[in-house]
């Protein structure tokens, strides 16, 4: 039996130009049509399993609020069913249900039996409730004397202590100061390891492939992929630069223009390495590589400190990975990016040439560029995916080119060397201090 189940579900709003058009049409009992139909949900298909997290991704107006109202039951669809099996709770609008005339304790146990638990089990949560919101003697004042802040705190805390079968989660919730959002974020994260289905709305292709097993994509409605998160993340980014593309297109349509100068090419410094192209990369369907053409991104290679072509490292050698670029078009600022991701698609390491601080200067049409990121990886073993990009210096979201898995190296274990937790190895100092013992009875090695 499904989490969360939706078949055929569409959600139509009546959209006027003005109130009082709304008003006009309300009072000719229909006879006068002042406004028009909006679909903000198109014939949705949804299916998620008990456990899974699942990232919903999609500018805004894409319908990602609609569909959570609709699984969480605050509106109901113009066509098809939902079926939701389970305790739900949506972390939406915290503290929205609270009765101001209760105090906190009060309104933490009404809230309690509204999501379906006795009082008994309210009882025994009640004290982890009350050290989770930390909120003090305010917890037996009226909720109407709390802050914004206050409420929301002990909203969230009811929220995530009554051990909920199903949760929506909305990225932009701020709730609290840095403290309390760091709690709030690994008990959310508790949550989920311990087989809480979670819906996780985001704006960060980041964030969902770190928090989240499977994503959809919305798009004006309509559901359009729905799979791994690292293909759903770098659709959802290939449809921001495509927007932001023709935004631009247009705004250099209307903008006047002046002739170039022309500009000799500049030599690469040093040993100058040979320009080389990959015919693998032409290969790369849409969903892994995107741009609006200006630049291309013609190959990327994974060197050792000789310099040569590998496959494998230790985490102590540098890497470099060389990124070739040819400009299609006389671009002004630029910069050439990577990301190295793992073999789960989380990204653990992204830097630019403008975060490094080696900025690109105007580049001419048919211009070519070699640009080398060396590095060291102390990062767990197993293989990496490299990401290389380039994009607009004044708009991140404008890709010139994206290719989302341009090389792929293997990170080994150095023989000696014990397996850790984590995703990096940190270079740490360890020292140990024995207050109770007199510097006679230490050891001494």
């Amino acid at each position: 039996m499904p989490a969360i189940a939706l078949k055929g579900v569409s959600k139509r709003y009546r959209v006027f130009p003005s109130q009082w058009d709304r008003l006009k049409e309300l009072v000719s009992l229909g006879r006068l049509d002042a406004g028009h139909e909006f679909w903000a949900l198109r014939d949705i298909d949804l299916k998620v399993e008990p456990g899974t997290a699942l990232g919903v991704l999609g500018r805004n107006g894409a319908g990602k609020s609609t569909l959570l109202k609709v699984v969480s039951g605050v509106v109901q669809p113009t066509t098809g069913t939902v079926e939701v099996n389970g305790r739900l709770v949506a972390l939406l609008q915290l503290g929205a249900g609270f009765n101001p005339e209760f105090t906190g304790r009060e309104n933490v146990m009404l809230n309690g039996l509204i999501l379906g638990l006795d009082r008994r089990e309210m009882l025994e949560r009640f004290d982890e409730i009350e050290a989770f919101a930390d909120i003090g003697e305010f917890m037996d004042q009226p909720v109407k004397t709390y802050s914004s802040g206050m409420r929301a705190r002990l909203g969230f805390a009811v929220a995530v202590n009554v051990q909920p079968d199903i949760m929506i989660v909305d990225e932009t919730l701020s709730v609290g100061d840095a403290v309390f959002k760091a709690m709030g974020v690994q008990k959310i994260r508790e949550l989920r390891d311990s087989g809480t289905t979670i819906l996780f709305v985001s704006h960060s292709p980041t964030m969902v492939n770190d928090f989240c097993t499977e994503a959809i994509l919305l798009h004006k409605g309509n559901l359009l992929f729905h799979g791994e998160t690292s293909e759903a993340a770098d659709r959802y980014q290939a449809l921001i630069s495509d927007a932001t593309a023709k935004r631009e297109e247009r705004t250099r349509a209307d903008a006047p223009t002046h002739a170039p100068k022309a500009r000799e090419p500049r030599g690469l410094e040093e040993d100058r390495p040979a320009f080389k192209g990959d015919a693998a990369l032409n290969g790369k369907g849409s969903n892994f590589r995107h741009g609006t053409g200006e630049a291309r991104i013609h190959g990327v290679e994974v060197l050792d400190e000789r310099g040569e072509p590998a496959e494998q490292f230790g985490p102590d050698e540098e890497i470099t990975v060389r990124v070739h670029a040819r400009y299609a078009k006389d671009v002004e600022d630029s910069v050439i990016g990577i990301v190295l991701r793992n073999s789960n698609g989380l990204e653990v390491f992204a830097t630019d040439t403008f975060l490094e601080k080696r900025r690109l200067r105007k580049r001419s049409a048919g211009e070519r560029l070699i640009v080398d990121f060396s590095f060291r990886a102390p990062l767990k073993h197993g293989v990496y995916s490299v990401a290389a990009g380039i994009f607009d210096q004044r708009n991140k979201d404008l890709y010139l080119d994206k290719v989302s898995v341009a090389a792929v190296f293997k990170l080994v274990r150095p023989r000696g060397r014990g397996a850790f937790a984590g995703l990096v190895h940190l270079p740490t100092r360890v020292k140990i201090h024995e207050p109770d013992r007199e510097p006679a009875d230490r050891p001494t090695d």
